[in-house]
């Protein structure tokens, strides 16, 4: 008789590392001191779950430069399972100033770097990865910093929908990635209609789909093919569900914002967390509320990413 095949655990996440330096001053105008750190949306999930007890793999592409060198160092130091490659190129750097007022200042520098051109070499080796991971999560990112991380997001999700993990998608628009609007909506719309869950902002859903209204966004997406919609409001929480079923509201977690870079990015992992533990889309809701909320507490993205204590702290106190 055959072994029994493992059972599957864990996350798979694929996106760009960015070399972020971050001041305290009002402007990027203005600003003189900088802080050096490691950010990304897609690390920034993977982090955040680690952080809340499930293993998350990052799989990217950094460049051959001092930023790349950061970086794979301080991949490092986290100690986050990372599927790791280097190639020629730049390695995409963002700069922030303005934090302690909630939303910060920000500008992002990704053209033509390492990941841009260089993507797709990381999909052919997680094959294996796919067939003992639960859960693939994708960003609208990766979909629009160049043709070749669109092609390779693309066929990673080809390659987890084979292997038959699930799949969450967040949006996540950076507007400056989508010259055209028209392109941007028919690319991103496609591949959430292919997910699992889906996770828009409300600004980002009415880009999207003409509408903030949780039940219509629900309808739009769910309609297409996509099997949940969780859709962030900011201060007021999260709504959603799936198809035919009532619209559920999370509680409301009020806290005094510091930072709002990284909120969504932990809304992603709490909210995956909960998935993966089996909680119902209620419970799950309601954590991913409580950690994105959690979140703009403090400054910065990695470090700002509670512990499951911290998040059942507030789940408990509320």
């Amino acid at each position: 008789m055959g072994e029994e095949p493992r059972p599957r655990s864990g996350v798979l996440t694929f996106g760009e590392a960015l070399v972020g330096y971050a001041s305290g001053q009002a402007s990027l105008a203005a600003a003189t001191a900088f802080t050096r750190f490691l950010g990304g949306a897609d690390l920034n999930v993977a982090v955040g779950l680690g952080r809340l007890g499930v293993r998350a793999t990052y799989a990217t592409v950094l460049g051959e430069d001092a930023h790349g060198d950061f970086a794979a160092a301080r991949l490092d130091e986290l100690e986050v399972p990372a599927l790791l490659r280097r190639a020629p190129g730049p390695t995409a750097v963002m700069f922030k100033a303005g934090a302690g007022t909630g939303d910060p200042e920000v500008l992002q520098f990704r053209h033509d770097t390492a990941f841009a051109r260089g993507a797709g070499a990381v999909v052919p080796e997680v094959s294996d990865l796919l067939r003992r991971v639960a859960h693939v999560h994708l960003t609208g990112i990766t979909l629009g910093v160049s043709a070749a991380t669109r092609e390779a997001t693309l066929l990673l999700l080809d390659a987890a929908r084979s292997a038959g993990c699930t799949v969450s998608f967040d949006p996540n628009l950076r507007l400056p990635l989508w010259p055209d609007r028209d392109e941007m909506r028919k690319v991103v719309n496609g591949v959430a209609a292919r997910a699992d869950v889906v996770l828009p902002g409300a600004a980002e859903a009415r880009l999207l789909t003409g509408t903030d209204d949780p039940e219509e966004v629900m309808a739009f997406y769910c309609g297409r093919g996509a099997g949940e919609v969780a859709v962030k409001l900011g201060a007021e929480g999260a709504a959603g569900g799936s198809l035919g079923a009532e619209v559920v509201r999370s509680r409301r977690f009020p806290v005094r914002p510091v930072d709002s870079v990284g909120a969504g990015d932990g809304f992603a992992a709490g909210y995956l967390a909960g998935m993966l533990a089996g909680e119902g889309f209620q419970d799950r809701l309601d954590r991913a509320a409580a950690v994105g909320a959690l979140v703009t507490t403090r400054a910065g993205d990695l470090d700002a990413m509670p512990s499951r204590a911290e998040v059942d702290a507030l789940l408990r106190s509320r």
